[in-house]
């Protein structure tokens, strides 16, 4: 079908208008067609993000933007970015950071997404589950484009913002079809605990319908009857610290928190860091003496050191994980958290990337090698 000729303004709208549409197709196939639901979700953050990288400038959008040519934008023959390159492209270039649990999430989207359009997804063979799980995955999709739409990129994408409302009510309207799958299992799970199994709240749907599994000593899995999720509850953190301004004591380990509850004052990630430092001076039995505790956290990748020991613990006040290992890493020298066999044999989050482009650069320097080495000619036998 022939493309009309258009502006980069009326590409951009019709950009985001699709994008918009997709949400839209998602919502509707959320009860009845799971499958499509995740297909059109994850299509409409792919093209949310292009539209964000179009409005600072249309070659950004391009697989290759030294290829660019407007006469072919203008009628709409080209090849876009890809969702990874998209998320390297909005904080390299645009200097917009996303949140790791942003980007993590939409990467966890397409990998649901490709399994679905270029093979099949075994998680949704069980109709039972299938349902609520897509909901819940599809709610938390939706909170993170929802917030980077109406919080850092609200300038952008103002002129929808009556669409973005509508869409959002719409996708929170969704919570009575987990609240009445929870009534619906309601005997089932009181069944699990006459048996013993111990239940406790979903950390991903918030119903009480998770059965715990394995203990650790950095949390307790879990496996949800309403939403089908897996995961782990992190072990709670009792330790308090003194409030910077009244010094009246809080538990401070806690996702949400953001002001001290006797005075008010406000309790940021770095004000945190700040007073941590301060109180948990010391690391694990690994740490020789005089070297840096405070380590890098692999999971949320705060920009500054933010990993405590805190209870026996490594414990992040960013993203409030626990339980990892840290070790200062022998490639870069620097004190992170991950697992550790990945960062012996391979890299820690700091120096991975340059760690992969140093491999790609020696497997490229090999093929052109082996190459050369086939195209030339054979060298002359010299007799003695």
């Amino acid at each position: 079908m022939k493309q009309e000729r258009r502006t980069k303004e009326e590409l951009f709208d019709a950009l985001v208008r699709n994008a918009l549409g997709f949400v839209n197709s998602s919502i509707d196939h959320l009860q009845t067609k799971p499958k499509n639901a995740i297909v059109d979700l994850y299509t409409a953050v792919e093209l949310f993000l292009k539209a964000r990288l179009m409005k600072e400038h249309w070659t950004l959008m391009l697989s290759k933007p030294e290829t660019g040519d407007l006469q072919n934008l203008a009628v709409g023959d080209f090849l876009s970015v890809y969702l990874d390159d998209a998320l390297n492209r909005i904080p390299s270039i645009l200097g917009e950071k996303i949140d790791k649990n942003a980007s993590d999430n939409f990467k966890a989207l397409g990998e649901h997404r490709n399994q679905i359009v270029h093979f099949a997804h075994s998680g949704m063979d069980n109709p039972s589950k299938t349902q609520a799980g897509v909901i819940a995955e599809a709610w938390a999709s939706w909170h993170y484009l929802h917030a980077l739409l109406t919080g850092l990129w609200e300038g952008v994408f103002q002129p929808y913002a009556v669409e973005l409302q509508v869409l959002n009510q719409r996708m929170m309207r969704q919570g009575e079809f987990i609240k009445t799958r929870f009534e619906i299992l309601k005997p089932q799970i009181e069944i699990q605990e006459k048996k013993g199994k111990k239940i406790v709240p979903c950390g991903h749907c918030h119903m009480p319908a998770a059965i715990v599994g394995e203990t650790h000593s950095w949390g307790t899995d879990y496996t949800c009857m309403v939403c089908g999720v897996d995961d782990t509850a992190v072990e709670e953190c009792n330790a308090e610290l003194p409030c910077p301004t009244c010094n009246a004591p809080f538990k401070f380990f806690q996702k949400g928190l953001n002001a001290c509850p006797s005075c008010g004052h406000d309790i940021t990630t770095d004000v945190l860091t700040n007073l941590c430092a301060k109180h948990f001076t010391q690391g694990d039995e690994w740490c020789e003496e005089g070297q840096e505790h405070i380590a890098s956290c692999h999971k949320c990748e705060h920009p500054e050191p933010s990993v405590f020991f805190i209870d026996g613990m490594w414990s992040c006040v960013s993203c409030f994980d626990r339980g990892w290992g840290a070790v200062t890493c022998e490639r870069c020298d620097e004190f992170v958290t991950g697992d550790m066999e990945r960062i012996q044999y391979f890299a820690c989050h700091k120096c991975e990337p340059l760690v992969r482009e140093q491999m790609l650069r020696m497997v490229e320097t090999n093929e052109s090698g082996s190459r050369a080495e086939g195209s030339e000619e054979p060298a002359p036998i010299v007799q003695e």
